[in-house]
């Protein structure tokens, strides 16, 4: 387990790691386009709400896709002759924690399409796992697993993620270097926005429309002492991204606005 989750002894990047429950995984690495791709194909089941695990194939128009995944029609076969190819020799470890199996799979069976649509047939064992955990959080993490590439990036998410639509919540320093798992470093509150916490929203933005975060530090006299912040997510966050589509921090001091 430990030679398939970490190979050759070194740490695996946490955005590499899949954890859904009993289950905890390692994926293979994937590019931009290869993560478009699979995170499409999982949301497809997701948006779907097809909770039939007899069920083994999910299209999307060709256009559609293409758009997603950002591929200009005139070359659009041409990427996806190549990237398939490569795609489906991509896939991941999984380990249940319950009954101690390991299992090496690829993400899919077979993947087709003919011009107007796409059909993505993913492998049993991927497939009873997304259906398993089908309009759940579950799914959310997965697929933010695949696409952030930043370290630390998934780990902000999860923060935040548990905080939507509870209104304004607050951190000391110390709590939140332990949610981030870095109360190991020597990190001041001006390091850890400019290393960890700016460039992890910023990926968050960039991949989601629909989630909006308001942050701020909190101050003891004129040292931080910790960190305020309230998370927006689906049409009222997309009304605000609109207006304010790049993340910022707060002015120090000002409290999130609800």
């Amino acid at each position: 387990m430990n030679m398939a989750l970490s190979p050759d002894g070194h740490a695996v990047r946490s955005n590499q790691i899949i954890r859904v429950e009993e289950m905890i995984g390692r994926r293979d690495p994937l590019t931009e386009l290869q993560q478009k791709i699979v995170t499409t194909a999982i949301t497809l089941i997701n948006s779907i709400g097809d909770s039939d695990s007899g069920k083994r194939e999910y299209g999307i128009p060709i256009d559609v896709f293409s758009r997603i995944c950002g591929l200009s029609f005139e070359n659009l076969h041409f990427h996806l002759t190549g990237e398939i190819e490569k795609i489906t020799r991509k896939g991941l470890w999984l380990y249940n924690t319950n009954s101690r199996l390991l299992i090496r799979s690829q993400w899919f069976q077979s993947i087709a399409y003919n011009g107007r649509e796409i059909m993505f047939e993913f492998s049993d064992k991927i497939l009873a796992l997304i259906i398993k955990f089908a309009n759940s959080d579950a799914v959310s993490h997965l697929v933010k697993g695949i696409q952030y590439k930043g370290r630390h990036t998934l780990a902000v998410f999860e923060l935040i993620w548990s905080w939507k639509g509870k209104g304004v919540i607050d951190y000391t320093i110390p709590q939140l270097m332990q949610q981030l798992s870095l109360q190991h470093t020597r990190y001041s509150y001006g390091q850890l926005k400019l290393r960890v916490l700016e460039p992890s929203f910023e990926e968050i933005y960039a991949w989601d429309n629909a989630i909006y975060v308001h942050f701020s530090p909190t101050f003891s006299g004129r040292r931080v002492e910790g960190v305020r912040f309230a998370v927006t997510v689906g049409e009222e966050a997309r009304e605000m991204r609109k207006k304010e589509p790049e993340f910022k921090v707060l002015l120090p001091g000002l409290k999130p606005a609800l």
